[in-house]
């Protein structure tokens, strides 16, 4: 590191005490920060583009022409995960200890003590940081939600640093939470995630300081290419989720257990069993045969680019990671008809097959007609693989990484702004 090349410390701070998409995608736009950013993605709609000048003027984050530019920028971890953080170069990753009898709170007195407990946790931590860099932290970055992230909000409003919240998902409707919404910090969230916040917020319209994205590939770590078996009897099916129930397993099991594949045929499932989560979980079963069960594996992508179908079965998936990468390996797409993103962005018998949603005879007739004529799925499969390639992370998260590197001072007082507008309101 050169005199000129200021250090950027920036303090993550991860809560949730299970693995998840939220991660994925966080960890994802972190790796992008410290790399040569060429194109964008359009805050409007939160798909990619290369058009510059077609969003010109409408960040609250774009490039200062004279303010600093971070270009070494070191992310300081403190996760109730760790584990889901140690692949990246640029982070350091510390443990976040939780009593079990607060791990869980979400609502009521305990969930304030739990608040409490939190932000003293970070604070330390961050204080920590700061005498150990000589530099105080220029930014907290939040990933699980302003509910669940309140002490991130405590924490840089006691310190004076500047909160980034990325929002993967639908937001609660609570005073706790549109206190955070409202301090006028950058808000990154997915579109699924607008009407929640409309509701929280008692608005029509979103303040400057809410900006959409969707998530992207990662290119130095892209999904493998899959290629269609020789034999078009042999159809394997892939499904990759958690074990939390809203993601579908029981779906896929029934919807498997009244579907006649040929015995050459299998289905192959990989599943993370969160930890501490308070949120009812699936079982797995392994009686029915043509199921092969794969516990959070380490080759993942090997198993997907070995399959030929991709399953969702979530519902109301606010992105699917797991759907692009399927898209992008060139796996033929199965979803449901949920009004989710994909259902919204992928057009039926084009980029990819949908069910009836929460049906599972709908869903083993798709599976059935797949396994008995895959090659009339294939141009399906390629049109996906097309769209997707659209999604890289370089693009995608081009707005999150300039406000992760955007001046401190500069951003600070469009904060104050962004929250004086909004008391006015």
């Amino acid at each position: 590191m050169t005199p000129n090349q200021p250090t950027n410390p920036c303090i993550v701070f991860d809560p949730i005490p299970y693995h998840g998409g939220s991660k994925v995608a966080t960890l994802l736009a972190i790796k992008q920060v410290n790399r040569q950013q060429h194109s964008t993605c359009n805050p409007s709609t939160g798909n990619p583009t290369n058009d510059k000048a077609s969003i010109k003027d409408t960040h609250l984050f774009q490039r200062p022409s004279k303010a600093v530019r971070f270009k070494d920028t070191h992310f300081y971890v403190l996760s109730a995960c760790k584990q889901s953080w140690l692949n990246s170069e640029d982070t350091s990753s510390s443990a976040l200890w939780l009593p079990k009898g607060l791990a869980t709170r979400t609502q009521g007195l305990y969930y304030w003590v739990k608040q409490v407990y939190l932000s003293l946790y970070l604070l330390a931590f961050t204080l920590i940081i700061w005498l150990s860099q000589g530099k105080k932290p220029t930014s907290i970055l939040l990933a699980s939600g302003p509910g669940v992230d309140f002490a991130g909000y405590v924490v840089g409003k006691l310190l004076s640093i500047r909160v980034i919240q990325l929002i993967h998902g639908p937001v609660g409707k609570s005073r706790a939470v549109q206190w955070c919404l409202m301090q006028g910090h950058a808000c990154f969230y997915l579109q699924s995630s607008m009407r929640t916040l409309l509701d929280c917020l008692q608005v029509t319209s979103l303040p400057k300081h809410f900006m959409p994205f969707a998530n992207g590939l990662d290119e130095q770590n892209l999904p493998s290419r899959h290629r269609f078996s020789a034999n078009p009897h042999q159809v394997q099916f892939f499904w990759a989720a958690s074990l939390l129930k809203w993601k579908g397993l029981d779906l896929l099991l029934h919807a498997t257990a009244i579907t006649p594949l040929n015995q050459s045929s299998s289905v192959q499932v990989c599943y993370i069993k969160p930890q501490h989560a308070n949120l009812e979980q699936s079982k797995i079963d392994t009686t029915i045969k043509p199921i092969h069960w794969h516990h959070q594996p380490e080759n993942l992508d090997d198993i997907r680019a070995q399959s030929d179908v991709y399953i969702s079965t979530s519902i109301n998936e606010p992105f699917g990671l797991s759907t692009l990468e399927a898209l992008f390996s060139g796996l033929i797409v199965v979803i449901p008809q949920d009004g989710a993103f994909w259902d919204r962005h992928l057009k039926d018998g084009v980029h990819c097959v949908k069910y009836e949603a929460n049906n599972a005879n709908s869903l083993s007739q798709v599976m059935s007609d797949i396994s008995r004529d895959i090659k009339r799925f294939y141009a399906i499969a390629q049109s996906g693989k097309e769209l997707a390639a659209t999604y890289l992370a370089k693009e995608c998260y081009r707005e999150i990484v300039n406000a992760i590197k955007a001046d401190p001072l500069q951003s600070h007082q469009q904060a104050m702004t962004a929250e004086r507008s909004g008391e006015e309101s």
